[in-house]
């Protein structure tokens, strides 16, 4: 094996751009988090669940060092495709992928010593059934650390949202958009649901941080908006009433902005780890 003091990587090869730029800006927030607090111990094993394109996974692995296996579980086959050409870029042996869903972790009780999940439980349909798998392949005392955004994420926009119902007599969206608002949950009901699912909790630290526009213009078309968000928002509509209700609210959003100067987001987020039980 190379010596890491002898390794030498080619600028011009194309995989290598790609490595180089490759951290998600939304993601980052949240991996800091959880980068500066995770306990760093020689751990044998680690899987970190809804691993993305390999963020936190490669950087964490690595400053555990090579005597950690590690793995990560997405289903998403062409961003277990890109964590691949990374490994082979940076000539990193000691991480695998798995392209399945955590909700079934094809590994055998108590394999792992370290779970992470940036940003990533909060995601699935049924995080408590990810949550029980996570505490069914953890070995006893070993660690889960996860992050995630909470309600509140966005307020700012969603008090302008609130508010053109109202100016369009569609107070009847209403009780669709507070259900979408409060689906993010607490830290009392991460909490809870982390404790129902064997673990007790060690630490919680809680953060924030903010995005800025120059206008709700400038938000409403913004890559990762569209991608990440645009859905279910457009699907408490009906058609009919969908294009009204966008009108009006990019027209409010940007009075918003005309008013504070920029248009401003914040997003409440958490840290927290878990030890099983």
């Amino acid at each position: 094996m190379t010596n890491y003091y002898e390794r030498k990587f080619n600028w011009d090869n194309p995989n290598m751009v790609s490595q180089y730029d490759d951290l998600p800006l939304w993601s980052s927030y949240f991996g800091h988090l959880l980068l500066d607090n995770v306990p760093l111990k020689k751990y044998r094993t680690y899987l970190d669940v809804a691993c993305g394109t390999g963020f936190p996974l490669i950087d964490l692995c690595q400053k555990i060092g090579n005597g950690c296996k590690g793995y990560g579980i997405d289903p998403w086959s062409r961003a277990a495709e890109r964590i691949r050409m990374k490994l082979a870029a940076t000539e990193i042996k000691n991480i695998e992928v798995i392209e399945s869903s955590a909700e079934t972790i094809p590994f055998d009780d108590g394999y792992f010593d370290l779970i992470t999940s940036n940003v990533g439980i909060n995601n699935f349909a049924e995080p408590e059934k990810v949550l029980k798998e996570c505490w069914r392949v953890l070995h006893k005392h070993g660690t889960l650390c996860i992050t995630s955004n909470l309600t509140g994420t966005f307020q700012e926009f969603y008090n302008v949202f609130h508010t053109t119902l109202i100016d369009l007599g569609m107070i009847k969206y209403d009780t669709a958009l507070q259900t979408h608002i409060d689906h993010r949950g607490t830290v009392s009901s991460f909490s809870i649901m982390v404790r129902n699912c064997g673990f007790s909790i060690n630490k919680t630290i809680e953060s924030s941080f903010s995005l800025r526009f120059l206008n709700g213009t400038a938000f409403l078309n913004h890559h990762f908006i569209v991608c990440g968000f645009m859905d279910p928002w457009c699907s408490m509509f009906s058609p009919d009433e969908r294009d009204l209700f966008f009108k009006k609210f990019e027209f409010n959003l940007n009075k918003y902005s005309d008013i504070h100067g920029e248009f401003k987001v914040s997003i409440p987020m958490v840290y927290m780890e878990c030890v099983k039980k």
